[in-house]
């Protein structure tokens, strides 16, 4: 996949962002932000990679039957679904994986934190804070010219 535009990057800032926000604020990442998005992140790569349309929606299908019995647990909402599988049109498959396997450890040294912190187990955490530093981090990455590993 190509790297991200300076449009594509602008958009998947302050995606990220917003959806953390409305996180911390609302404690969920509305369907008026995550729709809006993904569609845009669907275009973009319609637009700059077309042939990477297959791979992006296996992951985002796969990313929701990985996560789906986390949130039939209660482990995560919804959006928060969602949310990840907005990001792999914009950041690609590879980048994405990464993200989500930052995201998942940046969620449990939190969770850890506050377990200690607080010995409140029924505590949550605002899980697009997590995943928002990730992306982040990967935008970083990718910017100074770090490429991705392979994975497969």
């Amino acid at each position: 996949m190509k790297p991200l535009t300076e449009g594509g990057r602008t958009v998947l800032i302050l995606f990220v962002t917003a959806a953390a926000a409305s996180d911390l604020r609302a404690g969920r990442i509305r369907n008026i932000l995550i729709l809006p998005s993904l569609l845009g992140g669907l275009g973009l790569l319609a637009i700059s990679a077309p042939g990477d349309i297959p791979s992006v929606l296996g992951a985002m299908l796969l990313t929701f039957l990985f996560l789906f019995p986390f949130w039939r647990g209660g482990g995560l909402g919804a959006g928060d679904i969602k949310f990840l599988m907005a990001l792999v049109p914009f950041m690609g498959v590879r980048w994405y994986l990464y993200a989500v396997i930052i995201s998942f450890l940046i969620g449990a040294v939190i969770s850890a934190y506050l377990l200690i912190r607080d010995r409140d187990r029924t505590r949550t955490i605002h899980f697009a804070v997590p995943v928002g530093i990730s992306v982040m981090l990967c935008l970083l990455l990718e910017q100074i010219g770090v490429q991705s590993i392979s994975l497969f």
